[in-house]
């Protein structure tokens, strides 16, 4: 019987696969090299401490964790956000702010692989830490957006839903529901948009509010865009900060991409403010991607209390709806010279040349073994190269060689030195 000897969850990158991730990785880093953002990276392995700090024991369940030979327990980073904090720690106080990161890391987490999921994903991380909540914010969703239209995606293709942690939290304390119900609460709001209102009316039910809590809630639920948020008599400093959020966003020219959503609270306990999550407008995958404001996230790394805001956004799901919309480049190879030779006696010529047109930075490519001239020539049409440069002893003695354009099959005769100048 044959043996599997691949691991499940993992991809293998042949050459047109690696291609098309390479065209999402260049587009990433070219938009956030457009926001004035510095590129850095960290260990793909990090101290297993390193993430119960953020997450407590229960991450252990979904790292790649192992025992080192030390005996130190160590994982392989299934995200960047504890690696960013660890290192601005250590260099905060002489670094000028704002610190403006981003990382492209290939990342692992041992979930369930399905469809837009796998254990190993590269992620587009995008972080700004030492400026306030506000423009900062809209610069970092101003990434996201910019990175997703390059890639050719529309406003009729996606959409970033946006909330603010300290809205709901103010909201949900003025209604007088303790920390614990809160944290359940947003759990339950957290998946309203995925389960049917009956569902999430039962878990409400559950946590024994009151008539006015319910009434509270319900009214919350209600809140459906921007203009139903600014009529809303209910006040606090994240409505606020929503309201001008989305005030410097229409300014930006990006109001065709955002809207507000009171159901994304997002999981995570350390968001502080603004939180965001970008779907395809059918919403029939996971997020693309998710990111908000982490205030206090820095402090419990060792360092001082620093405003933060940023996105992860991976490659999986997001290749998955390239794909479906046929934005995907075809992959061929790009070769821009395949050099032949009639006997051996050319091949030092050849050679030479080679090197000279590869100095210059073109794709070159000849055969290893001597074939005849028609086998040669039928590889230099497989290889995907433009044109094909011949090289005969007659044709070299007066420094020149056959030049075949190997899309329209013109041949002519061309000085050598030409060519490699």
């Amino acid at each position: 019987m044959k043996t599997d000897l691949t691991v499940r969850g993992m991809r293998d990158y042949y050459p047109d696969v690696y291609s098309r991730l390479d065209h999402i990785i260049k587009t990433w880093r070219k938009t956030a090299l457009s926001y004035g953002f510095e590129e850095f990276d960290g260990p793909i392995i990090e101290t297993l401490d390193l993430y119960r700090i953020k997450s407590g024991d229960e991450i252990t369940g979904q790292l790649y964790n192992f025992i080192d030979k030390g005996g130190r327990e160590l994982a392989l980073r299934p995200e960047l956000t504890p690696t960013v904090a660890r290192m601005v720690a250590k260099i905060q106080s002489e670094t000028p702010k704002p610190i403006k990161w981003f990382s492209i890391p290939r990342c692992m987490r041992y979930e369930k692989p399905q469809k837009g999921r796998l254990r190993e994903f590269f992620q587009f991380n995008v972080d700004i830490i030492g400026e306030e909540e506000g423009l900062s914010d809209v610069d970092v969703i101003g990434v996201a957006i910019d990175s997703l239209v390059a890639l050719g995606l529309g406003p009729d293709d996606f959409v970033v839903k946006i909330n603010n942690r300290e809205f709901v939290s103010g909201f949900f304390h003025d209604m007088g529901v303790g920390d614990e119900d809160a944290s359940r609460l947003y759990k339950i709001i957290d998946n309203a948009r995925k389960v049917d209102s009956s569902v999430t009316k039962q878990q409400t039910e559950d946590l024994g509010f009151t008539t006015d809590q319910k009434r509270g809630l319900e009214r919350y639920l209600s809140l459906k865009d921007i203009s139903d948020l600014r009529d809303m008599e209910y006040s606090n400093p994240g409505k606020e900060s929503l309201l001008s959020l989305f005030s410097f966003i229409d300014s930006s020219g990006l109001g065709g991409y955002c809207s507000l959503d009171v159901t994304v609270v997002r999981g995570l306990d350390y968001y502080t403010g603004t939180v965001y999550e970008i779907f395809d407008r059918s919403e029939r995958m996971r997020a693309i991607c998710g990111g908000g404001r982490y205030n206090h996230l820095l402090k419990e790394f060792g360092g001082a209390e620093l405003p933060a805001c940023g996105f992860g956004m991976g490659d999986v799901v997001l290749g998955e709806i390239l794909k479906q919309k046929g934005l995907l480049p075809e992959y061929s190879k790009k070769i821009d010279y395949f050099l032949v030779r009639i006997t051996e006696e050319e091949l030092p010529s050849l050679l030479e040349a080679a090197h000279k047109l590869r100095s210059k930075g073109l794709a070159v490519e000849y055969a290893y073994r001597p074939l005849v001239v028609k086998k040669q020539m039928a590889r230099a049409s497989r290889s995907g190269a433009e044109k094909a440069l011949i090289f005969g002893r007659d044709e070299l003695k007066g420094g020149k060689v056959r030049l075949k354009d190997l899309s329209s099959g013109e041949e002519k005769q061309e000085g050598l030195e030409e060519i490699l100048s």
